[in-house]
C-alpha cells in the first residue's frame, strides 16, 4: 500500500497547487486588520518563498518543485506557476515589509525585510467558483502525472484556502457544492506509485467554531465546515513528523482541514501540505 511517503528531490520533483478564493466575500475585514484577501495573498507568497528558500542551493533554488496558484471567483485562472528557478526569478514585484524576528538574546526585534510578491488581493467582487478551479487543478494533476508516468515522483498536493462554500453561474447552493464535491473526490481518487492525490483545505472565517484536523464530521456545526471536511484528504501516517514539526496535532483519521485559521495556522497548513515532500533535509 502506497504512503505519501517520497521528498521531492531535482530527479523525482513535487507538484504542490494552491486555489485561492478570490471571491466578494475575500474583501471583507478578517485579521490585524487586514481583509481576508490580503490575509490569505500574504500568507501565499510567504509559503511560496519559504519552500523556495528551503531548497537554495548556492546561488538559485534546485528544481524539486512546480508551484501553481489559481485563483477563482467568476473566472478561474492560474495566478502564477513555474519551477522554483522561475518563480525565484520573476515575482511580480518585491515589497518591504516588517517581520519579527528573535534577537538573540531571548528577545524579538523588528525588521524590515524584502518580501518577493507572485500573488496580489483583489480589489473586486465576484462569485466564488471552486468547481471552475477543481476542474484546473484535476487537469494539471492528470497531464503531471501523465508525463511522470515512469518516475517514482511524490504524489501531487492540493490546499484550498476559501472562506466558504462554492457559489457560481446563478446556481442553487448546493448544486455548486454537490458538483464541486464530485470533481475533488475525483481527484483525491487518482493515485501513483507513491499514494493518492492530497487535498487539504483551510477556512478562513471569523464566525463559527475552531477546528484542526477534525476526524469526525458529526463534530461539525456549520454546512461550510462539512462541506470542506468531505472534500479533504485523510492525513496519511506519514505526515504525523510534518503536523509535529508545524505545531499541528493529528488524531486518528483527521482530515487535513483547519476551520476559522489564523494567520499562524494558515502558513501552518500550507507548509505542512509541502513539507512532507521536503522533509527535514531535501534530497538531490
Amino acid at each position: 500500500m502506497a504512503k505519501n511517503d517520497k521528498q521531492w528531490s531535482s530527479a523525482h520533483p513535487g507538484l504542490l497547487i494552491i486555489l485561492l478564493d478570490q471571491s466578494g466575500s475575500m474583501l471583507m475585514p478578517y485579521s490585524g486588520g487586514d481583509s481576508k484577501t490580503v490575509f490569505a495573498s500574504k500568507a501565499v507568497n510567504k509559503v511560496i518563498d519559504n519552500i523556495i528558500q528551503k531548497n537554495f542551493d548556492g546561488e538559485a533554488p534546485k528544481n524539486r518543485c512546480f508551484i501553481s496558484v489559481i485563483g477563482y471567483n467568476h473566472n478561474v485562472k492560474e495566478l502564477c506557476s513555474g519551477w522554483l528557478k522561475e518563480l525565484d526569478n520573476n515575482p511580480h514585484k518585491i515589497e518591504k515589509v516588517k517581520e519579527k524576528q528573535p534577537n538573540g538574546n531571548g528577545g524579538i526585534i523588528e525588521v524590515e525585510v524584502e518580501q518577493p510578491i507572485w500573488v496580489e488581493p483583489i480589489t473586486q467582487d465576484g462569485a466564488t467558483n471552486m468547481k471552475g478551479a477543481m476542474d484546473l487543478a484535476k487537469e494539471i494533476v492528470i497531464n503531471w502525472m501523465n508525463d511522470h508516468q515512469d518516475k517514482d515522483d511524490p504524489a501531487p498536493v492540493i490546499i484550498n484556502i476559501s472562506d466558504g462554500v462554492p457559489y457560481y453561474n446563478g446556481l442553487d447552493v448546493h448544486f455548486c457544492m454537490e458538483e464541486t464535491t464530485k470533481v475533488a473526490t475525483e481527484i483525491m481518487n487518482l493515485s501513483n506509485a507513491d499514494g493518492d492525490v492530497l487535498i487539504f483545505n483551510a477556512m478562513i472565517e471569523k464566525d463559527g467554531a475552531k477546528s484542526v484536523f477534525p476526524n469526525d464530521i458529526n463534530k461539525l456545526n456549520e454546512e461550510e465546515a462539512k462541506f470542506l471536511f468531505n472534500i479533504t484528504s485523510v492525513i496519511p501516517d506519514s505526515y504525523r513528523g510534518a503536523a509535529a514539526k508545524n505545531g499541528l496535532e493529528m488524531m486518528e483519521n483527521s482530515r487535513g482541514c483547519i476551520f476559522q485559521a489564523d494567520a499562524v495556522q494558515l502558513i501552518q497548513l500550507i507548509d505542512f501540505g509541502s513539507s512532507k515532500g521536503q522533509g527535514d533535509k531535501n534530497s538531490i
